[in-house]
C-alpha cells in the first residue's frame, strides 16, 4: 500500500498541467512518440486483429463521432479508442519506456479518440499525450524494483495513464479527475498469459476503451473511491501486494519529466522488445561475419546458435518454431534466425509466408536459448549474448546490453522516418504520409484536428 497521496497528485498535474508548463525538449519528443504511434497503429490497422477490432466497431453502427485509423469511417469514441488500441499494439511495434516495456500504448488511441470527438485542438491531443505518458512513466517507475505477477503493464499501468490523459483532454476538474482514476483501478487489467494472441493487444484496445469510459462517467458525475490508487485494497495494494512500491517518482510528477530525462525506447523491430538485445548481437555478427569476407549465414555453415538472455526475457520469449505470425514475434529460434539470414526483421518478417520459409526455419532449428546466470535486467536494458558457432570450427561471440531505440542507442532521424514510412505508406500512401508527418510536426498549432484524423482515417471502403 502506498504512503503517498498518489491518486491526488496524478489528478492534480492531469488537471493543471498546459502546454506552456512542459519543457521544450518535451513536447519535441511527444511529438515523435505521437508520431511512431500512429504510424505503427496505421500498419496494425491492416493486422488481422486490427481489422477484426474495426469490424467490430463498425458493426456497433454507434454515432460518428471519432475516426477508426486505415478504415475509412467514424464511430463513437469508445469505440474508435477499442479500435485504434488493438491495432496501436498488434504488431508489436509501439514505443516502449526507457526503462523497458511498453505501458504507454492505449494513451494515444484514448486521446486522439476523446480529443476527435469533442472537437479539441491540436495543443490540446499533444498536452493529453504528454499527460497520459509522464503518469503512466511515473507509475512504472514507482513499480521497477516489484516483483511481476503476470500482470501486462499497458492493460494495468496504461489504463491510469490514458484515463488521465482523456481527463486532460475533458478539462475535468481535480476532484472529476480523482473518480476518473478510481474508475479506472476497477478497470485496469490484463495477463500475460495471452503473449503470442490476439488478446495482447486486446489489452490495450480495452485500456484505451475503459480509459474513454471512467473520464466521461466522471464528467457526468459518476463516482468512484478517490484515493483507489494508494488506498487498502486498491491499485497498489491488490496488483503489487508482495512487493510494496516505491512513491518517490510520483512525488516528482509535473518537476521532472520522464520524456526528457529517460526519453523513448522506439522499437527497430515489430516484435516482443523482450528479444531486441538478442536481435541485434545477431544482426552486428552477421554484418561483421560478412565485412570480413565470410559466407551468408546458412543451416548448412551453422552447427548452433546459442543464446543466452536475462530471466524475464527466458520466461516470455517462449516459442519455439512459430505456427502463427503472432508466436513468430516471441519466438526466439525464428527471430534470430530471421536476423541471420537478412540481416534486418521487418513487417514482412511476419506474414504467413514468412513464417514458412525453409531457409529460416532451417537456421532456426539451430537456435537454442538458455538462461545466463551473469546476465540481469536493470534500466538501461536487458543484456543478452549471442555465439554461432560454425561448420568450420569458428564461433562468432557478442553481447549487447542495451537494444538499439533507446537514449543510449539511439534510433537516427532518418531511421525513424524510415520505420513511419514503412507502417504509414502501404495504407494511406506516400502523399497522406507526408502530410501526415507534417501534420503531427506542426500539431501545437493546430486550431482543430480535422486534417489529422482524416489523413489517419483514410477513404471509406
Amino acid at each position: 500500500m502506498a504512503a503517498y497521496p498518489v491518486t491526488e497528485r496524478i489528478a492534480r498535474f492531469a488537471s493543471e498541467t498546459t502546454l506552456a508548463s512542459v519543457p521544450t525538449a518535451a513536447v519535441a519528443t511527444a511529438k515523435i512518440a505521437v508520431m511512431d504511434s500512429l504510424g505503427v497503429a496505421l500498419a496494425g490497422s491492416q493486422d488481422e486483429a486490427g481489422t477484426l477490432a474495426a469490424r467490430i466497431a463498425q458493426d456497433e453502427g454507434a454515432r460518428a463521432q471519432a475516426s477508426v485509423l486505415g478504415h475509412g469511417f467514424q464511430t463513437s469514441a469508445q469505440q474508435a479508442a477499442f479500435a485504434n488500441g488493438v491495432a496501436t499494439h498488434a504488431l508489436d511495434y509501439d514505443h516502449g519506456l526507457a526503462s523497458g516495456g511498453q505501458p504507454t500504448a492505449p494513451i494515444i488511441a484514448a486521446a486522439l479518440a476523446m480529443a476527435e470527438s469533442v472537437g479539441a485542438t491540436g495543443e490540446q491531443l499533444l498536452t493529453a499525450y504528454i499527460v497520459g505518458f509522464e503518469v503512466t512513466a511515473k507509475i512504472s517507475q514507482s513499480l521497477y524494483s516489484v516483483v511481476q505477477h503476470g500482470w501486462h503493464a499497458p492493460g494495468n499501468m496504461g489504463t491510469l495513464g490514458a484515463t488521465a490523459a482523456c481527463a486532460s483532454v475533458l478539462g475535468l476538474s481535480l476532484d472529476q479527475t480523482r473518480h476518473a482514476l478510481g474508475m479506472a483501478v476497477s478497470m485496469a487489467g490484463g495477463v500475460e498469459a495471452n503473449f503470442g494472441t490476439m488478446t495482447k493487444p486486446l489489452h490495450v484496445g480495452h485500456a484505451a476503451q475503459n480509459a474513454v469510459l471512467a473520464a466521461k462517467l466522471a464528467a457526468s458525475g459518476f463516482t468512484a473511491n478517490i484515493e483507489a490508487i494508494e488506498t487498502g485494497t486498491g491499485y497498489y495494494d491488490t496488483y503489487y501486494r508482495v512487493t510494496p512500491g516505491d512513491d518517490t517518482p510520483l512525488v516528482t510528477l509535473g518537476l521532472s519529466w520522464e520524456l526528457v530525462e529517460s526519453g523513448l525506447k522506439i522499437k527497430p523491430y515489430p516484435c516482443g522488445g523482450l528479444a531486441h538485445t538478442a536481435i541485434d548481437a545477431a544482426v552486428a555478427l552477421r554484418e561483421e561475419h560478412l565485412k570480413a569476407g565470410g559466407n551468408s549465414f546458412t543451416a548448412e555453415a551453422i552447427t548452433s546458435v546459442d543464446v543466452d538472455v536475462t530471466d524475464r526475457t527466458f520466461g516470455r520469449i517462449v516459442f519455439g518454431v512459430p505456427r502463427t505470425e503472432l508466436e513468430a514475434k516471441f519466438s526466439m529460434p525464428y527471430l534470430i534466425a530471421r536476423a541471420l539470414v537478412d540481416g534486418r526483421v521487418g513487417l514482412d518478417a511476419f506474414t504467413d509466408d514468412a513464417i514458412q520459409d525453409s531457409t529460416v526455419l532451417a537456421v532456426a532449428a539451430k537456435v537454442t536459448m538458455h538462461l545466463g546466470a551473469d546476465l540481469k535486467s536493470n534500466q538501461s536494458g536487458r543484456p543478452a549474448r549471442v555465439a554461432i558457432h560454425m561448420a568450420d570450427g569458428q564461433t562468432l561471440n557478442k553481447r549487447v546490453d542495451s537494444a538499439k531505440g533507446g537514449d543510449i542507442v539511439p534510433m537516427t532521424a532518418d531511421e525513424l522516418r524510415a520505420k513511419f514510412n514503412e507502417c504509414a505508406v502501404h495504407v494511406i500512401g506516400a502523399t497522406s504520409a507526408d502530410q501526415l508527418s507534417d501534420a503531427i510536426g506542426s500539431l501545437e498549432t493546430a486550431p482543430d484536428l480535422q486534417l489529422l484524423t482524416s489523413l489517419l482515417r483514410g477513404p471509406a471502403k
